[in-house]
Parts: structure tokens; C-alpha cells; sequence
């Protein structure tokens, strides 16, 4: 079973940072509109404006910075569903309202707000305007629609042109996860080719913190199993392989502690191993104590291991 939203988990760790959010800009949105922002003004606001009906669509994140001289807020939101959404800008609306409303009752001036969705799904997005929502409008009644556009950063469809415009390693590693977690043989090839990006970060403390929470990410959110997983953290360096296991380490205390406030996870390495010896396979232990089989893959990594 994957924890609830663990896609938003791994996006707001990624995009909380400045640096990859300008990359971002610069990589994936027009130059008209990325050369007018001030990378250097980025600053993260800790509002949020996804209210519970917004929430089953996105998770956000938003930023203040400098538009050609001018201060604007960019509002980054995950589509986090495997589909596309049908009318997009029903919830953007709703998201912008918010935030105006907001605005007004702080007394503050009301400012821009640019909406950048972060797409990656398996359907393809269909993008379109909001007058293409209804049928057969003339042109008078279309004067009561409203009309925006977003930008949509489609890393479902990225051929790799976007993706080499990137230059921090952070951005790099949280594009190819998004773009290919859901996919194992994509995934595998992109970290076989990300090697070097990953033990770059791992050389600083903020970098492997990072690849820890990537770790994470890559063990609940794709179809590689943990001996797998830690099998590409072990090739690329000694380090990635420590950081990985630190990461394990990390996933089975914290279903020890579920476990205790549960009623599950009661099962011990002890047992394990000794149902290993009996000659029993991942799935038959899972099903014996009742566990999600990605935890049990990861005792059995962990095991193997050591």
C-alpha cells in the first residue's frame, strides 16, 4: 500500500528550493516570460490556497518574485492524479480567488497570480481555453467566460530537449523521478544516467538528504523493489549505497513506530529471516503477517545486506 500523497511529499521537499524552481522556469516555460523573472527575487510563501476541494487535484507551493521590475506571485501545483484534469481552469479559478480574497481582506494590493502546472500523468493533456468548455456560444455569451491561460510544464511528453536545459543537480534528479517513477524500465534508465548527478549530491549533507528522500520516493512510488532500488544506489558509489541504507533504515523505523500505534508491523528482522531460511518468498510472508509487500521487500534488502 503507498502512503497517502506521497507524490506531494516528494514534490514540496524538491520545489521548496529557489534554485530548482528557477530552473524550472528557465528550462520549461516561453523565454518572453522567463526572461522577465528575476531568478534571484524567488522567495517562497508559506500560505497555501488549495482549499479541500482543490486538494484531490493539487498540492502547491507559492513564490514571490520580480517581473519585469514589478513583484507577481507564481503558484507551482502538482497535478497529482495518474489522468489528465478535463477543466483545469474551474480549479485554477477557485485557486485565484482564494488568494485575491485573501488579498483584500489583508488590505494588501492585489497582485498576479501565474499558475504553472507540473503534469506528470500517463493520459495526455489536452490543453485548451476555458470558451472551448461549452458548446455552441456565440460570440456574446462567450463575453461572460472568463479567459486566463496557465503555463503547463508537461514532463509526460518531455523529449529530453527541456530536460538538458536544466542545471542543478536537484532539478535534474526531481524531473527525472516525476517524469519516469511510474514507468521501471524508464526509471531504471534514468538513473543509470543521472549516476554522476547523484553522487554529486551525496557529497553534501543538504545533497544527501535529498537522495534520501528520493530513496523514499523511488521505493513507494514505482514498481522496482527495494533490493533493486539499493541495487542502483550500491553501483553508482560506496556513498550512494550508505545513503540508500540509511534511507531503508530510516522506512523500517518508521513502520516499527506505525506498527506500535497500529497493531501492525509486528513482524521482527527475526522473523523474517527465520521465514527466509524456511524458504519463503516475499509475497507468502506479506500475506502471512498482513503487510504491504513493499515493507516486506525492504526487510529482505536490509537482510541481505548485512
Amino acid at each position: 500500500m503507498i502512503p497517502k500523497h506521497i507524490h506531494d511529499r516528494f514534490f514540496k521537499e524538491a520545489f521548496s528550493r529557489s534554485d530548482v524552481v528557477a530552473d524550472f522556469i528557465q528550462a520549461y516555460l516561453p523565454s518572453e516570460f522567463s526572461q522577465q523573472v528575476n531568478p534571484n527575487t524567488l522567495t517562497r510563501l508559506q500560505d497555501s490556497y488549495v482549499d479541500d476541494d482543490l486538494s484531490q487535484y493539487y498540492v502547491d507551493l507559492l513564490f514571490s518574485v520580480e517581473y519585469s521590475g514589478q513583484p507577481i506571485t507564481i503558484a507551482l501545483l502538482l497535478e497529482h492524479k495518474s489522468y489528465p484534469e478535463e477543466y483545469p481552469h474551474f480549479q485554477l479559478n477557485q485557486y485565484q480567488l482564494n488568494y485575491w480574497r485573501d488579498q483584500l481582506k489583508e488590505q494588501q494590493a492585489l497582485r498576479p497570480v501565474v499558475p504553472i502546472i507540473i503534469y506528470h500523468g500517463q493520459g495526455k493533456w489536452k490543453k485548451r481555453p476555458p470558451k472551448d468548455y461549452f458548446q455552441a456560444i456565440d460570440s456574446l455569451l462567450s463575453c461572460f467566460i472568463p479567459d486566463f491561460d496557465y503555463y503547463l510544464i508537461n514532463l509526460t511528453e518531455d523529449t529530453g530537449k527541456r530536460f538538458e536545459l536544466l542545471r542543478s543537480s536537484y532539478a535534474k534528479l526531481t524531473a527525472g523521478l516525476l517524469k519516469t517513477v511510474r514507468q521501471k524500465h524508464r526509471l531504471t534508465k534514468m538513473l543509470d544516467q543521472l549516476r554522476q548527478v547523484i553522487n554529486d549530491l551525496v557529497e553534501e549533507q543538504t545533497g544527501e538528504q535529498f537522495v534520501k528522500t528520493a530513496f523514499i520516493y523511488i521505493h513507494w512510488a514505482s514498481k522496482l523493489t527495494s533490493t533493486e532500488i539499493i541495487g542502483i544506489f550500491r553501483s553508482i558509489s560506496q556513498k550512494t549505497e550508505t545513503t540508500a541504507m540509511s534511507a531503508a533504515e530510516t522506512l523500517i523505523k518508521q513502520g516499527m513506530q506505525q506498527g506500535m500505534q497500529q497493531g501492525e508491523y509486528q513482524v521482527t528482522l527475526k522473523y523474517i529471516k527465520g521465514m527466509l531460511r524456511l524458504g519463503m518468498d516475499a509475497k507468502t510472508i506479506a500475506n502471512a503477517f498482513d503487510l504491504p509487500l513493499k515493507t516486506v521487500e525492504l526487510y529482505i534488502a536490509t537482510i541481505k545486506e548485512k
